[in-house]
């Protein structure tokens, strides 16, 4: 068009008759969604992907993305209740009892474990394409 505007913007939202007009994204998914202390867990996804993890240990990741296994060795007493995070969005839990949690990530991701409110340690991912870390 001659105004120089993005056709592909266009809409097919009511216009302003006065005022001001004021919009907002809701996002949907439709599965539960990981990232938060408590979140629904589906187990049977859960357990296939481990299942698929699992048969893919021996194989190189992707170009450019690294593979990191965070686990608890149960020894210390301070990580009983430790949770893993992705700088601060909550990952999983790495207690005691939690099995190692098994993520594809990148150079320079910054890993931190937390108990309670407080970050304990920090791991930031290399370039080696396998990393294993464990308190």
């Amino acid at each position: 068009s001659g105004s120089g505007g993005d056709e592909t913007s266009l809409h097919g939202g009511c216009p302003v008759l006065g005022g001001t007009k004021w919009a907002a994204n809701l996002w949907v998914w439709n599965a539960p969604r990981s990232g938060y202390p408590d979140a629904p867990v589906n187990a049977e996804v859960v357990e296939l992907n481990r299942a698929r993890n699992g048969a893919r240990e021996n194989q190189p990741p992707p170009p450019g993305q690294l593979h990191a296994t965070f686990s608890n060795s149960g020894k210390d007493e301070r990580y009983r209740n430790a949770k893993l995070y992705f700088q601060e969005t909550f990952w999983g839990n790495l207690g005691f009892d939690d099995p190692p949690l098994g993520v594809n990530t990148f150079q320079g991701h910054v890993w931190n474990v937390k108990v309670g409110e407080e970050t304990v340690l920090t791991w930031t991912i290399d370039g080696r394409p396998r990393q294993t870390y464990s308190v």
